[in-house]
């Protein structure tokens, strides 16, 4: 018997201890393009993403403000470029992982693959702040202490139902309220939106420096980072490859950005900044305060409510399978990555449940919105470094050949490395504290993990070479 076979049956022990052969199989259809994009939009559809559009006009005006929004969007547009090569070469669900396993530094991207679910956690501490603040509306008598619990539990009873059936529930969600975001949109800029609050927003309080413009795009990205990412953690659920990593995983994006913009401009020519920042939704706020609690207002509430539903909902669906392969690498505590009857990591999912839950008690949102656009522009800047390495790669039977890819990996080095001096320059313990956070994840799993049994055995198995996409 060789060695590799060897080394496969002993993985296949280790799997039968972990449970994962009590898994049955699930009659459910696949992830469709639609589905993969529906849960691309639904990861950043989150109701605090209104506050943060708000946050960074405040700082930088309406005009520069939509100059870094399309300096996100070229960012995002150029990422999904080099992913849907990398996705290609190498389709499997380790995403990240996978590709700094190809390109040569595998523990820098176990490092943001790790990191993905305490980022998205944090999402979710902003998120449950909102929602605190929404149901607070509607009963203001209820002790808010109550209202975390009323958002987490019905989608954590959803999502360990199976990620089949959350992806199908999320396609109808992300449509409705995509219907009524844009029906919102409407009638904010028709009926509230006007040309004194316009005019007075407009131009930038400051003077805006060369790494100003920088630190807007860097805040941007905060927002929009994701869009892509959980999807590919799914691609072993994809029905369609090819439309899934084509059309699914951009249409994401502007799905999201059709959304969002068209609202947030008719939300920022309402009032002034100053009004605006002290509404803890200002979508909800600014037809609060023009017109009270009318059937405009339970509009607005319906749609942000369904939006926290829908982000809450991919972060368990997302998060979950990545603290679950970690775990199955060694690197975790083998009940971490236990799964279900129906397929789900209902250990790592009630985990992320409570991680989640520290959010009712997190305040500082300046911080910790720096802290996630750190981590969103140094996630594509490795993105472009793991591009680039795979690339020097002869010896892939599937070789990267996306035309302009490499000048396009070099000018997202350029840009995101630009980003993050400015960010630097604007809260230097924010980046700080993320590059710290990538340091321990980098040492753990390049000095400890490795010494431990399982996961040494899991190394063996997960850093051999891949020299084929031939499920294609």
């Amino acid at each position: 018997m060789s060695t590799r076979d060897e080394l496969s049956d002993v993985g296949s022990d280790a799997l039968s201890e972990d449970g994962l052969d009590e898994i049955e199989l699930v009659d459910e259809k696949p992830l469709s393009w639609f589905d993969v994009s529906a849960i691309g939009t639904g990861e950043m559809l989150f109701t605090a993403g209104w506050a943060w559009i708000v946050f960074i006009a405040s700082s930088f005006g309406i005009f520069w403000s939509i100059l870094g929004f399309i300096g996100g969007v070229i960012v995002i547009h150029t990422a999904w470029w080099l992913y849907r090569e990398m996705i290609t070469a190498v389709p499997e669900p380790g995403s990240l992982q996978s590709y700094a396993r190809e390109a040569g530094v595998f523990p820098l991207g176990t490092s943001y693959f790790v990191l993905y679910a305490p980022v998205y956690g944090a999402f979710m501490w902003l998120e449950l702040l909102i929602a605190e603040q929404l149901f607070a509306l509607l009963f203001p008598d209820v002790p808010e202490a109550v209202w975390p619990y009323v958002v987490l539990v019905p989608v954590l009873v959803l999502n360990l139902m199976g990620h089949q059936i959350t992806g199908k529930v999320q396609s109808v969600l992300v449509l409705i309220t995509l219907v009524a975001d844009v029906v919102l949109a409407i009638c904010v800029i028709a009926l509230i939106a006007n040309a004194d609050a316009w005019a007075l927003n407009w131009p930038s309080p400051t003077p805006i420096t060369f790494l100003g413009f920088f630190t807007i795009v860097g805040l941007w990205l905060g927002i929009m980072a994701g869009i892509m990412e959980v999807q590919q953690v799914l691609v072993d659920e994809w029905r369609d490859f090819r439309k899934s990593r084509d059309i699914g995983l951009l249409s994401a994006a502007w799905q999201l950005w059709i959304r969002q913009i068209p609202l947030a401009l008719g939300v920022l020519g309402s009032f002034p900044i100053a009004t605006l920042l002290v509404m803890p939704v200002p979508t909800i706020g600014v037809v609060e305060e023009k017109f009270g609690h009318n059937p405009l207002f339970f509009l607005a509430l319906f749609a942000m409510l369904i939006a926290t539903y829908t982000t809450l909902s991919v972060y368990f669906m997302g998060m979950g399978k990545i603290l679950a392969l970690y775990s199955q690498q060694g690197a975790l505590p083998r009940i971490i990555g236990r799964y279900s009857r129906r397929s789900v990591p209902w250990v790592a999912i009630l985990i992320l449940a409570v991680f989640a839950l520290i959010g009712a008690y997190i305040g500082d949102f300046t911080f910790v919105s720096h802290v996630l656009s750190t981590w969103s522009t140094t996630l594509y800047f490795f993105v472009a470094l793991f591009y680039l390495l795979m690339k020097r790669r002869k010896d892939l039977d599937r070789p990267l050949v996306a035309k302009l890819g490499t000048p396009l990996a070099v000018f997202l080095l350029v840009v995101t490395a630009l980003i993050g001096i400015a960010i630097a320059a604007a809260d230097w313990a924010a980046v700080a504290t993320w590059a710290a956070l990538v340091v321990v994840v980098v040492l753990y799993d390049m000095f400890v993990v490795p010494r431990t049994k399982r996961g040494a055995l899991y190394r063996q198995q997960l850093l051999r070479q891949r020299t084929s996409a031939a499920r294609l």
